[in-house]
């Protein structure tokens, strides 16, 4: 790690890669249309993405706060097979 001075903190921010999901209003790919959410049973609005897997190949599981506005670079159109789910 480099050392870093006053003002020059790391900036972290969910739109820098591509991949990780962000909020973007107006989004053409939004996770509701997503064949790797899995929808929130109580409240439609919410749910889970299961697109990410852990070196082991467990699901890694994340939390989708809002369907309609939530997209990420991973995004596919369809349903989700038997065999991509396990």
């Amino acid at each position: 790690m480099s050392p870093r001075g006053p003002g020059q903190e790391a900036t972290v921010s969910a739109t820098s890669n591509g991949n990780m999901m962000h909020e973007e209003p107006g989004t053409k790919k939004p996770c509701q249309s997503c064949k790797w959410q899995i929808a929130d049973p109580t409240n439609p609005l919410r749910g889970q993405c299961t697109v990410n897997r852990n070196a082991m190949g467990g699901v890694w599981k994340r939390w989708v706060t809002d369907v309609n506005r939530m997209t990420c670079g991973k995004h596919e159109v369809g349903k989700l097979s038997f065999r991509e789910h396990v």
